[in-house]
């Protein structure tokens, strides 16, 4: 037991415990920006409590990684919901909240790092019921998310925007690893001749939203 470790035993105590937790790995992902070097020993030393007892509050170092990008989703809408209130109404053109979606995500490294490691690496270790529950979790999140779009711009009804919700998971999947390389290949890509593999993600991210946007228009 790390020295200083105190049990929590009342709810809001443990509560309090497993917020500390999330803080201190969010930490050292910005620190290092590389989930692959986050451990549960990192986080034990950081957090001064032995590895163990991190147990009490995740069942996996994917389950805080689960509930850290749950925990950013849930900042990111409510800042969005924030920030759009207080746009003037000659900037709320369905153009511009799309360029503002993309805009406003592509800020938000954590999340984006998170939801592109999502498939790859936080659900290859954790049990089924977490899985199902965070799929259900994220179905309601987002259909609040598709309703309160609706109500920005009326251009697509709010079971399309849920669909353009569920291809932008898959489009920061898919561009943020090209993106943000690791260091090697960021070294790499340092050579104008091969200028052509660098990719600026919050502009791709929007051109992409656009081509989606776009599509479902037809339909």
């Amino acid at each position: 037991m790390s020295k200083g470790y105190l049990r929590a035993r009342k709810p809001e105590e443990k509560e309090e415990r497993k917020l500390h937790l999330l803080d201190v790995a969010r930490s050292l992902i910005e620190l290092e920006n590389d989930l692959n070097l986050l451990s549960l020993n990192e986080i034990a030393r950081s957090a001064k409590m032995a590895k163990a007892n991190i147990y009490r509050y995740f069942e996996s170092r994917e389950a805080l990684l689960l509930d850290l990008l749950w925990e950013e989703w849930l900042a990111w809408f409510k800042d969005f919901q924030k920030d759009w209130s207080k746009l003037s109404k000659n900037k709320k053109s369905f153009d511009y909240l799309i360029r503002h979606l993309a805009q406003t995500l592509s800020r938000r490294q954590l999340l984006c790092n998170l939801t592109a490691s999502l498939p790859s690496v936080i659900e290859k270790n954790l049990s089924e019921q977490t899985i199902k529950d965070f799929k259900y979790q994220s179905i309601e999140l987002f259909g609040e998310i598709a309703n309160y779009l609706e109500t920005c711009s009326d251009k697509l009804p709010a079971n399309l925007y849920a669909i353009f919700l569920q291809d932008t998971v898959s489009l920061i999947a898919g561009i943020y690893p090209f993106a943000h390389p690791n260091k090697v290949v960021g070294k790499v890509l340092l050579d104008p001749e091969l200028r052509f593999f660098k990719r600026n993600f919050g502009a791709e991210l929007e051109r992409y939203m656009k081509a989606i946007v776009n599509d479902l228009k037809d339909k």
